[in-house]
């Protein structure tokens, strides 16, 4: 059976455009079409590229879907539209199921964890009506067990704090989260309290307005909090401004009202016994709130969903779908879902733009030399990834434990100097650096304190944590780099932050890998079996 997972919009101001393909209990391909566009997000779009993509990495047309699974139940005036664009783009329309937004969020998580029971908490901006959904999940099943209806949305707050920081919001909300560990929390704010677990949005601060155009305030970046000035707060920072130490205080404080939200919700519906929890949702990519339930909740193992965001929703629909055909997959800790290149596509690039490299038999030996002589590696192999992270695949590699690194690699990503990185970790070295022997972090989504941050200096942040990826043993190349490294350094760990910069997507292929590495101060790239240098190392 063929399940093909797609979430996007006709011009609407939804983010996040994306495809998966399950085939019964394995999920074959998925990918984010912002990679295709170059377009952070495809907002306002439909997944063209990736939906083709994920039908070609099967090598089956429109025809040989079973399913369509879309996730959004109550956009009831979206379908007509939706089967016409499949006719018009694919010339088929197959069965269409719509999926719950919050349940797809949901399904993205539980339904690839591996855990048989587990709580499962969603959380984002809003969804088919929902900021909030709590769900039981057994066997298999998910049960609903609460809703938090809009407009009492932790991410709307987190959305209008970020732009009242000068930022923009439904992109920036991680400069907020690395800001805030350099701030002190207000004792107080007046946008959101707490009650009995569930958030309340104090409505009367917003734009009157928010609520009947809510996506023009994002794609137009239109203040959401009605005056310049929060009552108790700084007045609001333009973007490009001064930053000051003021404004880090006010992330602080944003800071500390998600993790307070989030926690509170979870603590509302937890039983005792409860072991597993699986998190999804936009406001779980806070991998500082997502960390503090890790490290003092309690709960045997969390997993957190691949693609909090709404990407991760195909990805979710599709699950669920399956799900009710008796199909699930494995627990899923490689999101290499993406397309790949083989040696002669690259180096057919290579030549067709008349860059000189030179070859290797071992990419991985490779580039730990360069790593453990200061180079900064662009490195480009196999599939690539999906979801907000580079893990591996698409990814910018640096030495962790020399601290100018930091600032090196900043410089190269054209990012705020306050904003951490994390580090790709050989899971069996974790507890020497974190003091957790049975953490698993396959997708770099939370922060956790270091023990013995020395060796990864460069990827621990100011407030002594840092947001590791762990690396299980027979995991391919990527890991036999890290192990290269650990030889030839004793660091059990490397510097990895996501190939790009600035505004742009990950990099997709070996003409957008090359554009990056020209474009930008890094030393070398490393693609395949080919290496390009600046300078001769």
């Amino acid at each position: 059976m063929y399940v093909l997972g797609i979430h996007g919009t006709f011009g609407r101001a939804d983010h996040d455009a994306a495809a998966v393909l399950i085939h019964d209990d394995r999920i074959v391909a998925a990918a984010e079409e912002e990679r295709f566009l170059r377009y952070k997000h495809a907002v306002g779009l439909m997944p063209d590229h990736a939906i083709r993509y994920v039908l070609a990495e099967a090598a089956i047309t429109i025809h040989d879907v079973d399913v369509i699974a879309f996730p959004r139940a109550t956009w009831h005036d979206f379908r007509p539209r939706f089967e016409a664009y499949l006719w018009y783009q694919f010339g088929h329309v197959p069965a269409i199921e719509y999926i719950d937004h919050h349940l797809a969020h949901a399904a993205s998580a539980y339904l690839i964890s591996g855990f048989d029971e587990s709580l499962v908490v969603t959380a984002d901006q809003a969804g088919d009506g929902v900021c909030a959904a709590v769900f039981r999940g057994a066997a298999g099943k998910l049960t609903p067990v609460d809703t938090v209806p809009f407009p009492d949305s932790v991410g709307l707050f987190v959305a209008a704090m970020t732009q009242y920081l000068g930022y923009r919001s439904q992109n920036d909300e991680y400069k907020v989260m690395g800001l805030a560990a350099h701030g002190t929390p207000y004792p107080r704010q007046p946008l959101l309290t707490i009650d009995a677990g569930h958030p309340h949005l104090n409505t009367s601060l917003l734009h009157r307005e928010v609520f009947h155009r809510h996506p023009l305030f994002h794609t137009d970046q239109l203040p959401m909090i009605a005056e310049d000035t929060l009552p108790g707060f700084p007045p609001r920072r333009l973007p490009g401004g001064p930053l000051r130490s003021e404004h880090a205080d006010i992330a602080a404080t944003t800071q500390a009202v998600i993790e307070t939200a989030v926690h509170a919700l979870v603590e509302r519906h937890r039983r005792p016994g409860d072991t597993h929890l699986c998190v999804a949702g936009g406001v779980m990519e806070n991998s500082v709130a997502v960390g503090k339930l890790v490290t003092h909740a309690g709960f045997t193992d969390i997993y957190a969903a691949p693609a909090c965001g709404d990407a991760g929703t195909a990805l979710g629909a599709a699950l669920v779908v399956a799900a009710a055909h008796g199909h699930r997959p494995a627990r899923l800790d490689d999101t290499r879902l993406g397309p790949a290149y083989t040696d002669q596509a690259i180096d057919s690039v290579l030549r067709e733009c008349g860059i000189a490299y030179r070859q290797t038999d071992d990419p991985a030996a490779s580039t730990a030399e360069l790593l453990a002589r200061g180079h900064i590696v662009a490195w480009f192999q196999g599939r690539m990834e999906f979801g907000p992270r580079a893990l591996g695949a698409r990814s910018l590699l640096a030495d962790p434990s020399s601290a100018v690194m930091r600032d090196r690699v900043n410089r190269i990503k054209r990012r705020e100097q306050f904003r951490p990185f994390g580090p790709s970790v050989l899971a069996e070295h974790t507890p020497e650096l974190f003091g957790h022997t049975t953490v698993h972090a396959p997708f770099m989504s939370f922060t956790l304190p270091t023990t013995h941050p020395g060796p990864i200096v460069a990827a621990t942040h100011i407030d002594g944590t840092s947001r590791p990826q762990t690396v299980p043993p027979r995991t391919g190349i990527y890991r036999q780099l890290i192990e290269h490294f650990h030889h030839l350094t004793t660091v059990p760990a490397i510097l990895n932050t996501s190939l790009n910069s600035g505004w742009e997507p990950i990099v997709a292929d070996p003409a957008q890998a090359l554009a990056f590495f020209h474009s930008s101060p890094a030393d070398a790239l490393v693609i395949g079996t080919h290496i390009v240098t600046k300078h001769h190392p």
